[in-house]
Protein backbone atom coordinates (compact mmCIF):
# COMPACT_ATOMS: atom_id res chain seq x y z
CA UNK A 1 0.00 0.00 0.00
CA UNK A 2 1.59 3.47 -1.03
CA UNK A 3 0.29 6.59 1.13
CA UNK A 4 -0.34 9.69 -0.55
CA UNK A 5 2.90 12.04 -0.46
CA UNK A 6 1.60 15.58 -0.71
CA UNK A 7 3.31 17.81 -2.97
CA UNK A 8 6.49 18.87 -1.44
CA UNK A 9 6.69 22.45 -1.87
CA UNK A 10 3.38 22.72 0.16
CA UNK A 11 5.06 21.81 3.03
CA UNK A 12 8.46 23.49 2.76
CA UNK A 13 5.96 26.65 2.50
CA UNK A 14 4.49 26.03 6.10
CA UNK A 15 8.01 25.57 7.30
CA UNK A 16 11.23 28.04 8.25
CA UNK A 17 14.54 26.65 7.87
CA UNK A 18 15.89 26.80 11.24
CA UNK A 19 17.75 29.76 12.79
CA UNK A 20 21.73 29.21 12.46
CA UNK A 21 21.96 28.54 16.39
CA UNK A 22 19.54 25.74 16.08
CA UNK A 23 21.70 24.30 13.01
CA UNK A 24 25.15 24.21 15.02
CA UNK A 25 23.37 22.45 18.09
CA UNK A 26 21.44 20.40 15.89
CA UNK A 27 24.58 19.06 14.03
CA UNK A 28 26.51 17.85 17.11
CA UNK A 29 23.02 16.15 18.78
CA UNK A 30 23.27 14.60 14.74
CA UNK A 31 26.37 12.79 15.48
CA UNK A 32 24.92 11.07 18.51
CA UNK A 33 21.84 9.83 16.71
CA UNK A 34 22.59 6.14 17.49
CA UNK A 35 22.48 6.88 21.55
CA UNK A 36 19.63 8.37 21.22
CA UNK A 37 17.55 6.31 19.24
CA UNK A 38 18.51 3.78 22.25
CA UNK A 39 17.44 5.95 24.37
CA UNK A 40 14.57 6.49 23.11
CA UNK A 41 13.53 2.92 22.30
CA UNK A 42 13.77 1.81 25.93
CA UNK A 43 11.65 5.23 26.94
CA UNK A 44 8.68 4.33 24.04
CA UNK A 45 8.70 -0.08 25.82
CA UNK A 46 8.81 1.75 29.19
CA UNK A 47 6.09 4.55 29.02
CA UNK A 48 3.84 3.17 26.26
CA UNK A 49 2.38 -0.33 27.30
CA UNK A 50 0.87 -0.70 23.37
CA UNK A 51 4.56 -0.89 22.58
CA UNK A 52 5.10 -3.97 24.69
CA UNK A 53 2.33 -5.89 25.24
CA UNK A 54 0.34 -8.51 23.45
CA UNK A 55 0.98 -8.12 19.30
CA UNK A 56 3.35 -5.23 19.85
CA UNK A 57 5.41 -3.50 16.94
CA UNK A 58 8.43 -5.93 17.26
CA UNK A 59 11.42 -4.55 18.54
CA UNK A 60 13.75 -3.91 15.56
CA UNK A 61 11.06 -2.34 13.78
CA UNK A 62 10.54 0.11 16.44
CA UNK A 63 14.55 0.73 16.25
CA UNK A 64 14.29 1.36 12.79
CA UNK A 65 11.59 3.93 13.05
CA UNK A 66 12.70 5.72 15.95
CA UNK A 67 16.44 6.20 14.00
CA UNK A 68 14.73 7.02 10.69
CA UNK A 69 12.27 9.57 12.26
CA UNK A 70 14.90 11.10 14.35
CA UNK A 71 17.25 11.43 11.71
CA UNK A 72 14.87 13.12 8.90
CA UNK A 73 13.98 15.83 11.93
CA UNK A 74 17.48 16.47 12.91
CA UNK A 75 18.31 16.25 9.14
CA UNK A 76 15.90 19.02 8.49
CA UNK A 77 17.37 20.85 11.46
CA UNK A 78 20.73 21.20 10.18
CA UNK A 79 19.58 21.38 6.76
CA UNK A 80 21.43 18.38 5.81
CA UNK A 81 18.46 16.14 3.86
CA UNK A 82 20.27 14.80 0.71
CA UNK A 83 18.82 16.40 -2.73
CA UNK A 84 16.14 14.22 -4.07
CA UNK A 85 15.21 12.51 -0.78
CA UNK A 86 11.66 12.98 0.67
CA UNK A 87 12.40 14.54 3.93
CA UNK A 88 8.96 13.10 5.58
CA UNK A 89 8.99 9.76 4.01
CA UNK A 90 9.75 8.29 7.69
CA UNK A 91 6.95 9.77 9.52
CA UNK A 92 5.08 8.73 6.19
CA UNK A 93 6.05 5.04 6.46
CA UNK A 94 5.35 5.07 9.97
CA UNK A 95 2.25 6.24 10.19
CA UNK A 96 0.97 3.63 7.64
CA UNK A 97 2.96 0.63 9.20
CA UNK A 98 1.44 0.87 12.84
CA UNK A 99 -2.08 1.64 11.12
CA UNK A 100 -1.28 -2.23 9.55
CA UNK A 101 -0.48 -3.19 12.55
CA UNK A 102 -3.57 -2.30 14.88
CA UNK A 103 -1.55 0.31 16.92
CA UNK A 104 -3.73 3.09 18.15
CA UNK A 105 -2.91 6.40 16.60
CA UNK A 106 -2.94 7.72 19.95
CA UNK A 107 -0.14 5.46 21.47
CA UNK A 108 1.97 6.59 17.82
CA UNK A 109 1.45 10.10 18.76
CA UNK A 110 2.53 9.49 21.72
CA UNK A 111 6.10 7.95 20.66
CA UNK A 112 6.74 10.50 18.72
CA UNK A 113 5.92 12.94 21.20
CA UNK A 114 8.54 10.94 23.64
CA UNK A 115 11.07 11.24 20.34
CA UNK A 116 10.41 14.84 20.61
CA UNK A 117 11.71 15.10 24.26
CA UNK A 118 14.86 13.16 23.23
CA UNK A 119 15.93 15.82 20.65
CA UNK A 120 15.14 18.85 22.50
CA UNK A 121 16.89 17.11 25.70
CA UNK A 122 20.19 16.86 23.31
CA UNK A 123 19.32 20.27 22.16
CA UNK A 124 19.01 21.86 25.54
CA UNK A 125 21.85 19.60 27.17
CA UNK A 126 23.91 21.08 23.69
CA UNK A 127 23.05 24.32 24.39
CA UNK A 128 24.29 24.42 27.64
CA UNK A 129 27.17 22.87 27.27
CA UNK A 130 28.14 25.70 24.29
CA UNK A 131 26.44 28.66 26.20
CA UNK A 132 23.88 28.81 23.46
CA UNK A 133 20.82 28.73 25.53
CA UNK A 134 19.47 32.07 24.67
CA UNK A 135 19.41 31.29 21.07
CA UNK A 136 17.80 27.93 21.79
CA UNK A 137 14.87 29.69 23.50
CA UNK A 138 14.38 32.39 21.01
CA UNK A 139 14.35 29.63 18.26
CA UNK A 140 11.79 27.21 19.74
CA UNK A 141 9.14 28.27 18.07
CA UNK A 142 10.58 27.29 14.17
CA UNK A 143 11.40 23.52 16.38
CA UNK A 144 8.26 23.22 17.41
CA UNK A 145 6.99 24.14 14.07
CA UNK A 146 8.92 21.14 12.43
CA UNK A 147 8.15 18.57 15.12
CA UNK A 148 4.19 19.67 14.54
CA UNK A 149 4.55 18.76 10.43
CA UNK A 150 6.15 15.53 12.01
CA UNK A 151 3.08 14.98 13.84
CA UNK A 152 0.67 15.63 11.31
CA UNK A 153 2.50 13.59 8.60
CA UNK A 154 2.42 10.39 10.81
CA UNK A 155 -1.55 11.41 11.94
CA UNK A 156 -2.08 11.65 7.76
CA UNK A 157 -0.26 8.85 6.97
CA UNK A 158 -1.77 6.59 9.66
CA UNK A 159 -5.43 7.48 8.65
CA UNK A 160 -5.27 7.86 4.89
CA UNK A 161 -4.09 3.73 5.76
CA UNK A 162 -7.06 3.13 7.99
CA UNK A 163 -9.54 5.03 5.50
CA UNK A 164 -7.49 2.48 2.83
CA UNK A 165 -8.86 -0.84 5.30
CA UNK A 166 -12.17 0.25 5.99
CA UNK A 167 -12.49 0.34 1.51
CA UNK A 168 -11.04 -2.94 1.32
CA UNK A 169 -12.95 -4.17 4.08
CA UNK A 170 -16.11 -2.72 2.57
CA UNK A 171 -15.48 -3.72 -0.68
CA UNK A 172 -15.34 -7.57 0.63
CA UNK A 173 -18.14 -7.16 3.28
CA UNK A 174 -19.92 -6.17 -0.12
CA UNK A 175 -18.88 -9.10 -2.29
CA UNK A 176 -19.74 -11.47 0.31
CA UNK A 177 -23.29 -9.98 0.37
CA UNK A 178 -23.55 -10.31 -2.81
CA UNK A 179 -22.68 -14.00 -2.93
CA UNK A 180 -25.25 -14.69 -0.11
CA UNK A 181 -28.12 -12.78 -2.45
CA UNK A 182 -26.81 -14.62 -5.62
CA UNK A 183 -27.39 -17.81 -4.41
CA UNK A 184 -23.98 -18.69 -3.01
CA UNK A 185 -24.27 -19.30 0.48
CA UNK A 186 -24.38 -23.29 0.14
CA UNK A 187 -20.96 -23.03 -1.62
CA UNK A 188 -18.29 -23.76 1.30
CA UNK A 189 -16.50 -20.99 3.61
CA UNK A 190 -19.20 -18.33 1.91
CA UNK A 191 -21.62 -18.64 4.95
CA UNK A 192 -19.17 -18.42 7.29
CA UNK A 193 -17.07 -15.77 5.72
CA UNK A 194 -19.82 -13.46 5.39
CA UNK A 195 -21.19 -14.30 9.12
CA UNK A 196 -17.67 -12.82 10.07
CA UNK A 197 -17.65 -9.79 7.93
CA UNK A 198 -21.51 -9.16 8.41
CA UNK A 199 -20.99 -9.53 12.29
CA UNK A 200 -24.04 -11.95 12.00
CA UNK A 201 -24.40 -15.59 13.17
CA UNK A 202 -24.45 -17.81 10.18
CA UNK A 203 -27.20 -20.12 11.35
CA UNK A 204 -30.66 -18.62 12.65
CA UNK A 205 -33.21 -17.28 11.41
CA UNK A 206 -33.25 -14.32 8.77
CA UNK A 207 -35.73 -12.33 6.75
CA UNK A 208 -34.42 -9.70 4.11
CA UNK A 209 -35.75 -6.17 3.59
CA UNK A 210 -36.01 -4.69 0.07
CA UNK A 211 -36.53 -0.94 -0.01
CA UNK A 212 -37.27 0.75 -2.54
CA UNK A 213 -35.27 4.19 -3.97
CA UNK A 214 -32.35 5.28 -2.18
CA UNK A 215 -31.33 6.85 1.34
CA UNK A 216 -33.89 4.92 3.41
CA UNK A 217 -31.45 2.75 4.90
CA UNK A 218 -30.10 4.61 7.97
CA UNK A 219 -33.25 5.65 9.85
CA UNK A 220 -34.44 1.59 8.96
CA UNK A 221 -31.54 0.21 10.31
CA UNK A 222 -31.99 2.08 13.51
CA UNK A 223 -35.70 1.36 13.63
CA UNK A 224 -34.74 -2.10 13.09
CA UNK A 225 -32.04 -1.52 15.72
CA UNK A 226 -34.05 -0.26 18.30
CA UNK A 227 -36.40 -3.41 17.78
CA UNK A 228 -33.22 -5.91 18.42
CA UNK A 229 -32.67 -6.72 15.10
CA UNK A 230 -29.17 -6.82 13.54
CA UNK A 231 -29.43 -5.44 9.79
CA UNK A 232 -26.25 -5.48 7.21
CA UNK A 233 -27.07 -3.36 4.12
CA UNK A 234 -26.21 -3.49 0.59
CA UNK A 235 -27.25 -0.46 -1.71
CA UNK A 236 -28.14 -1.17 -5.13
CA UNK A 237 -28.92 1.55 -7.82
CA UNK A 238 -32.99 1.69 -7.28
CA UNK A 239 -33.01 -0.56 -4.07
CA UNK A 240 -31.69 -1.09 -0.58
CA UNK A 241 -31.26 -4.53 0.82
CA UNK A 242 -31.45 -5.25 4.59
CA UNK A 243 -30.42 -8.88 5.70
CA UNK A 244 -32.32 -9.12 9.11
CA UNK A 245 -30.87 -11.38 11.92
CA UNK A 246 -34.75 -11.86 13.86
CA UNK A 247 -33.28 -13.49 17.16
CA UNK A 248 -36.69 -13.97 18.59
CA UNK A 249 -38.75 -11.37 16.53
CA UNK A 250 -40.59 -12.31 13.63
CA UNK A 251 -41.31 -10.70 9.81
CA UNK A 252 -43.88 -9.02 11.28
CA UNK A 253 -41.78 -7.15 13.78
CA UNK A 254 -39.95 -5.81 11.17
CA UNK A 255 -42.77 -4.43 9.37
CA UNK A 256 -43.90 -2.94 12.57
CA UNK A 257 -40.42 -1.57 13.28
CA UNK A 258 -40.40 0.00 9.63
CA UNK A 259 -43.87 1.45 9.49
CA UNK A 260 -42.49 3.91 11.94
CA UNK A 261 -40.04 5.48 9.56
CA UNK A 262 -41.83 8.15 7.62
CA UNK A 263 -42.04 7.44 3.70
CA UNK A 264 -40.46 4.04 3.59
CA UNK A 265 -42.13 1.73 0.96
CA UNK A 266 -40.35 -1.92 1.11
CA UNK A 267 -41.04 -5.20 0.73
CA UNK A 268 -40.09 -7.73 4.07
CA UNK A 269 -39.77 -11.66 3.21
CA UNK A 270 -40.55 -14.51 5.30
CA UNK A 271 -38.14 -15.67 8.06
CA UNK A 272 -35.37 -18.57 6.24
CA UNK A 273 -33.11 -20.46 8.55
CA UNK A 274 -29.32 -19.39 7.91
CA UNK A 275 -27.63 -17.16 6.03
CA UNK A 276 -26.97 -19.51 3.07
CA UNK A 277 -31.02 -19.41 2.52
CA UNK A 278 -30.85 -15.74 1.95
CA UNK A 279 -30.85 -15.44 -1.90
CA UNK A 280 -34.35 -17.16 -1.45
CA UNK A 281 -35.44 -14.53 0.92
CA UNK A 282 -34.78 -11.99 -1.08
CA UNK A 283 -36.35 -13.28 -4.11
CA UNK A 284 -39.37 -13.26 -1.98
CA UNK A 285 -38.57 -9.89 -0.83
CA UNK A 286 -38.37 -8.49 -4.17
CA UNK A 287 -41.81 -9.94 -4.63
CA UNK A 288 -43.70 -8.36 -1.98
CA UNK A 289 -42.03 -5.10 -2.40
CA UNK A 290 -43.36 -5.63 -6.30
CA UNK A 291 -47.16 -6.33 -4.91
CA UNK A 292 -47.14 -3.35 -3.13
CA UNK A 293 -49.87 -0.43 -5.21
CA UNK A 294 -47.49 1.48 -7.27
CA UNK A 295 -46.38 4.41 -5.64
CA UNK A 296 -47.46 4.27 -2.37
CA UNK A 297 -45.35 4.42 1.05
CA UNK A 298 -46.19 1.23 2.42
CA UNK A 299 -44.04 -1.78 4.15
CA UNK A 300 -45.86 -5.33 3.27
CA UNK A 301 -44.91 -8.66 4.54
CA UNK A 302 -44.97 -11.46 1.45
CA UNK A 303 -47.62 -13.76 3.20
CA UNK A 304 -49.68 -10.68 3.67
CA UNK A 305 -49.71 -9.79 -0.03
CA UNK A 306 -49.81 -13.51 -1.68
CA UNK A 307 -52.69 -12.39 -4.20
CA UNK A 308 -50.87 -9.35 -5.11
CA UNK A 309 -47.48 -11.54 -5.55
CA UNK A 310 -49.36 -13.91 -7.45
CA UNK A 311 -50.34 -11.21 -10.00
CA UNK A 312 -46.50 -9.56 -10.18
CA UNK A 313 -44.96 -12.96 -10.72
CA UNK A 314 -47.37 -13.46 -13.91
CA UNK A 315 -47.33 -10.31 -15.72
CA UNK A 316 -48.60 -11.03 -18.71
CA UNK A 317 -51.09 -13.48 -17.60
CA UNK A 318 -52.53 -10.50 -15.26
CA UNK A 319 -52.71 -8.73 -18.02
CA UNK A 320 -54.76 -10.56 -20.05
CA UNK A 321 -57.15 -11.05 -17.00
CA UNK A 322 -57.58 -8.05 -16.22
CA UNK A 323 -58.77 -7.14 -19.99
CA UNK A 324 -60.99 -10.40 -20.12
CA UNK A 325 -62.73 -9.26 -16.14
CA UNK A 326 -63.27 -5.76 -17.22
CA UNK A 327 -63.97 -5.84 -20.95
CA UNK A 328 -65.69 -2.58 -21.91
CA UNK A 329 -65.39 -0.96 -18.51
CA UNK A 330 -61.91 -0.44 -19.47
CA UNK A 331 -63.20 1.03 -22.79
CA UNK A 332 -65.36 3.54 -20.99
CA UNK A 333 -63.95 7.77 -20.46
CA UNK A 334 -62.13 7.88 -17.27
CA UNK A 335 -64.25 9.24 -15.05
CA UNK A 336 -67.05 6.83 -15.68
CA UNK A 337 -64.91 3.71 -15.53
CA UNK A 338 -63.31 5.11 -12.37
CA UNK A 339 -66.45 5.07 -10.77
CA UNK A 340 -67.73 1.87 -11.65
CA UNK A 341 -64.41 0.56 -10.79
CA UNK A 342 -64.06 2.10 -7.30
CA UNK A 343 -68.24 0.93 -6.86
CA UNK A 344 -67.09 -2.72 -7.84
CA UNK A 345 -63.67 -2.56 -5.48
CA UNK A 346 -65.95 -1.13 -2.10
CA UNK A 347 -68.20 -3.60 -3.31
CA UNK A 348 -66.05 -6.70 -2.56
CA UNK A 349 -64.16 -5.05 0.52
CA UNK A 350 -67.59 -4.87 2.24
CA UNK A 351 -68.61 -8.35 1.83
CA UNK A 352 -70.77 -7.96 -1.28
CA UNK A 353 -73.00 -5.15 1.01
CA UNK A 354 -75.04 -2.86 -1.04
CA UNK A 355 -75.80 -0.25 1.92
CA UNK A 356 -72.47 -0.37 3.21
CA UNK A 357 -71.14 0.71 -0.36
CA UNK A 358 -73.18 3.29 -0.49
CA UNK A 359 -72.18 4.49 2.51
CA UNK A 360 -68.21 4.35 1.66
CA UNK A 361 -69.33 6.40 -1.37
CA UNK A 362 -72.03 8.90 -0.30
CA UNK A 363 -74.70 7.77 -2.50
CA UNK A 364 -78.07 5.43 -2.64
CA UNK A 365 -78.33 1.85 -2.46
CA UNK A 366 -79.97 1.82 -5.50
CA UNK A 367 -77.27 3.82 -7.15
CA UNK A 368 -74.66 1.22 -6.32
CA UNK A 369 -77.19 -1.71 -7.54
CA UNK A 370 -76.92 0.03 -10.92
CA UNK A 371 -73.43 0.20 -11.04
CA UNK A 372 -73.32 -3.11 -10.19
CA UNK A 373 -75.72 -4.35 -13.29
CA UNK A 374 -74.18 -2.28 -15.88
CA UNK A 375 -70.46 -3.57 -14.46
CA UNK A 376 -72.52 -7.56 -15.26
CA UNK A 377 -73.22 -5.98 -19.05
CA UNK A 378 -69.82 -4.51 -19.81
CA UNK A 379 -67.96 -7.53 -18.89
CA UNK A 380 -70.07 -10.41 -19.05
CA UNK A 381 -70.13 -11.09 -15.45
CA UNK A 382 -72.30 -12.20 -12.72
CA UNK A 383 -72.14 -11.37 -9.16
CA UNK A 384 -73.73 -14.15 -8.33
CA UNK A 385 -70.76 -16.47 -9.70
CA UNK A 386 -67.77 -16.95 -7.08
CA UNK A 387 -65.47 -17.78 -10.15
CA UNK A 388 -66.37 -14.45 -11.42
CA UNK A 389 -65.84 -12.16 -8.23
CA UNK A 390 -62.35 -13.89 -7.88
CA UNK A 391 -61.21 -12.94 -11.74
CA UNK A 392 -62.80 -9.27 -10.47
CA UNK A 393 -60.75 -8.99 -7.49
CA UNK A 394 -57.42 -9.99 -8.95
CA UNK A 395 -58.18 -8.18 -11.86
CA UNK A 396 -58.22 -4.67 -9.54
CA UNK A 397 -55.94 -5.98 -7.67
CA UNK A 398 -53.67 -5.94 -10.86
CA UNK A 399 -54.14 -2.57 -11.85
CA UNK A 400 -53.10 -1.35 -8.06
CA UNK A 401 -49.65 -3.24 -8.71
CA UNK A 402 -48.74 -3.44 -12.23
CA UNK A 403 -46.62 -1.07 -13.90
CA UNK A 404 -48.65 1.09 -15.91
CA UNK A 405 -46.98 0.12 -18.67
CA UNK A 406 -48.33 -3.66 -18.37
CA UNK A 407 -51.97 -3.12 -16.48
CA UNK A 408 -54.03 -2.37 -19.47
CA UNK A 409 -55.93 0.83 -17.46
CA UNK A 410 -54.87 3.90 -19.95
CA UNK A 411 -57.30 3.38 -22.63
CA UNK A 412 -57.60 6.59 -24.69
CA UNK A 413 -60.87 8.60 -23.62
CA UNK A 414 -63.74 8.66 -25.48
Amino acid sequence: MTAVVPPEHAVHRRLRAAPQSVVVLSLAVLADVEQLTHRLVEVIVAENPSYSGPGHTPREDLQHSCRDNLLRILQWLTGTTDPGTDPFDAPRATGQRRAEQGMPLESVLHAYRLGYRIIWEGLVSQARADGGVDGLVEAASEVWAIVDEFSSIVANSYRETEAEFVRRDDHRRDALLDALLEGRGAERTVAADAATALDLPEHGRFAVVVLAGEDASRPAGSALREAGMRVAWRNRTDREIGVVWLGRAEPSDVVGALQCVPGVRAGVSPAVDGLAKVDVAHRLAETALRALPTGEPLVGELDARLPGALVVTAPDLSARLVRRALGGVLDLDRDERTVLLDTLRSWLDTGGSAGQTAARLCCHRNTVLNRLRRLEGLTDRSLERVDHLVEWSLALLALDVLPTERAPRAVASR
